[in-house]
Parts: structure tokens; C-alpha cells; sequence
């Protein structure tokens, strides 16, 4: 390993990875889809008069537009759709009291379609509920069969979320760092398994020196988790557990360096060390992978949400998404290599 560190090929390979994700990540737009509905709320037995406002659409130039109303798995096509500009459209619907549920009130989901900028959907986009006074009107919602043409954007860019909007960014940042930090405490662990084999003290070096790199991205990975969360959740620490697991876990690690530093002699620190990290890992790893995925969590693939290849990561994402990973985890690996000759120095140095 340490002579694969002394190589230079695979850290012009990171750089030049990198480098590809943060010009590419950042240039590449996001897809179309759709910003607002106003009203949002309307009585029923009336006709009313919605403004669609999409965020790179094409509702113009396409000149198809089709817009639903879509309830359970019934569609209802609109009275009529009138394309006033790219990013807006105004769409008449007619719904009766007949129309509306037990409750009074009924919600709808909001469809359009056009054959560049594909299938749009956003969820409870408006709501009916009863009115105050009684259209003689006897039209009323008939559901139908979508002539859907084309179910994606033609062109070439991120997948638009209601939630993440530009945000989504953040997926080269915050989740290849606990990739990375991730990769790295394994990598400590197995030195330390081969340190209490063989006794090498170059295993333990490894070992400590892989667990502070592995610190440095934990750390980065809970800024730009924080920085998500404020946009996103609306605050940089919610209470979820995928957060609370993600401190603990760092802490432990802390502890680990704290724990090195508290034992003079260089045998007991590296045996002891092992041992901890042996203990650490399965500590992390039940309050990062364990533990949110049985209580309610706001994060993908945790607490019954989907996983976030299914609800984020599409074929554009992975472009860069994968790469950014194998890039993050070079570079952690060149950081670790330049960490582990300056204590290798050291050693050096105070034998003589």
C-alpha cells in the first residue's frame, strides 16, 4: 500500500475526476418541472381559473399541452389549456359539489404533458372544497384515458424535485463524503486487525492516521448535510436520526483520537486503539445504517422512505454522482498517504 502511495498516476486520475464533477455537476441545468398552481385552494361548483408556473417547461413552444387533474388513479382532463408564455399556462377546470368527498373538500394532483419537457407531476397541487353558493352549471369531473406522447424531457439535465430544486447538487458532496469516511474507518479497521496479527507498528499508523482522514470527511459531510437540511427541512438540524446517528458516529471517532492521545507508551496505545476501533465500527455502524432505517427518518431509504436511487438519482445524476464518489475516495486516499508518511517521519525520527 504505502508504495501505491508513492505512485503519482492515480492522483492525477482524482484530480482530473474531480475537476469533471465540479464543472460538470454545476453547468449541467435542471430538467423542467413544475413551480406553483395558483389558486391553490377553490370552491367547488365554480370555474375555476388556474396559472401553472413551470421552471424550464416549454409549454409554448411544445404547443401540445395537455394538463390533468389526477386523483387516486383517476385523470381528468381540463376544460381548456391556453400557453401564455415557456413557463406559464393557464388552465380552466370545472368541478361540481358532486365532485367533492365526504369531507367536503376534495385534492387533486396536477399533471402536464408536452412532448419536449415530457411528463410533469406535482403532488396535492390544489384542493376543492364546498362553496358558498350553487352553480347551475350541471358539468361536472369525467375522468379519462391520458394521451400521454412523451413521459421525458428531451433534453439533457438534472431531475427537478420540488423539494431540492438546485440543492440537488449536493448529492456530489454530502453523500460521497460518508462514502468516503465510510471506506476509510474499514480500512482502519482491517490495519488494526493486522496490527494485533503482526505487531507493526506501520499497521498502526495506518490505522490512526486512516481514521483522522476518515474525520475530516465526517465533518464535511455534516456541513453539507446542515446546509442541505436548512433548504430542504428548513433547519441545518432536525430532529431525525440519520442526523443524530451521523454526530455520534463522529464522536466516536473523536474519542478514538482523544484516547490515542491519552496513553504515552507506543505499544499499549496501539493495542488498545485496535481494539476500540474494532468495538467503534459496529457502534457507527448501527447509528448510521441500523437505527434510522427502524425509527421514522427524514433521509431516503430510511424510516419507510423510498431509496434515493429510486426517488432522485436518475441516469443524468449517475454521470457524476459515481464518478464523484471514486474521485472523494482518491482523494481521501491521497490525504491518507500524506498523512502517513509525516507520522512514519516522526517515528523515524524520535528512534534516532
Amino acid at each position: 500500500m504505502i508504495n501505491l502511495f508513492r505512485q503519482q498516476w492515480w492522483k492525477y486520475t482524482a484530480a482530473a475526476i474531480l475537476l469533471y464533477v465540479l464543472v460538470g455537476g454545476m453547468l449541467v441545468p435542471l430538467g423542467p418541472g413544475l413551480r406553483s398552481v395558483t389558486p391553490v385552494t377553490f370552491p367547488a361548483d365554480s370555474t375555476v381559473d388556474l396559472v401553472i408556473t413551470g421552471y424550464n417547461t416549454h409549454f409554448q413552444e411544445a404547443g401540445d399541452l395537455q394538463v390533468w387533474f389526477k386523483d387516486g388513479v383517476s385523470f381528468y382532463a381540463a376544460d381548456s389549456v391556453i400557453p401564455i408564455i415557456n413557463s406559464t399556462a393557464r388552465v380552466v377546470f370545472h368541478v361540481a359539489a358532486a365532485d367533492l368527498g365526504p369531507e367536503h373538500n376534495r385534492n387533486f394532483d396536477l399533471v402536464v404533458n408536452d412532448k419536449l419537457d415530457g411528463t410533469l407531476f406535482m403532488s396535492f397541487a390544489t384542493v376543492a372544497k364546498a362553496g358558498s353558493h350553487t352553480d347551475s352549471s350541471t358539468a361536472r369531473l369525467k375522468a379519462v384515458t391520458p394521451e400521454i406522447v412523451n413521459a421525458r424531457s428531451t433534453q439533457f439535465a438534472f431531475p427537478y424535485r420540488e423539494i431540492l430544486f438546485q440543492s440537488i447538487r449536493n448529492t456530489f458532496f454530502h453523500v460521497p463524503m460518508w462514502f468516503t469516511m465510510m471506506f476509510l474507518v474499514i480500512f482502519s479497521l482491517v490495519y488494526s486487525i493486522r496490527y494485533l496479527r503482526t505487531g507493526s507498528m506501520v499497521d498502526d499508523v495506518m490505522a490512526s492516521q486512516a481514521i483522522s482522514a476518515a474525520l475530516l470527511f465526517g465533518v464535511l459531510g455534516l456541513a453539507t448535510g446542515m446546509m442541505w437540511a436548512t433548504y430542504t427541512w428548513g433547519s441545518p438540524w432536525p430532529n431525525d436520526p440519520k442526523l443524530h446517528g451521523a454526530a455520534v458516529g463522529v464522536i466516536i471517532y473523536l474519542a478514538y483520537i482523544v484516547l490515542r492521545g491519552s496513553l504515552n507508551d507506543e505499544i499499549q496505545r496501539a493495542r488498545i486503539s485496535a481494539v476500540y476501533n474494532i468495538f467503534a465500527i459496529v457502534i457507527f455502524t448501527l447509528f448510521i445504517f441500523i437505527i434510522p432505517r427502524l425509527t421514522a427518518s427524514l433521509h431516503p431509504g430510511n424510516g419507510g422512505n423510498p431509496a434515493f436511487s429510486k426517488y432522485d438519482l436518475d441516469s443524468h445524476l449517475r454521470l457524476f454522482f459515481y464518478p464523484a464518489v471514486i474521485g472523494w475516495t482518491m482523494l481521501s486516499f491521497w490525504i491518507l498517504s500524506i498523512l502517513v508518511r509525516m507520522r512514519l517521519l516522526q517515528l523515524k525520527k524520535s528512534a534516532q
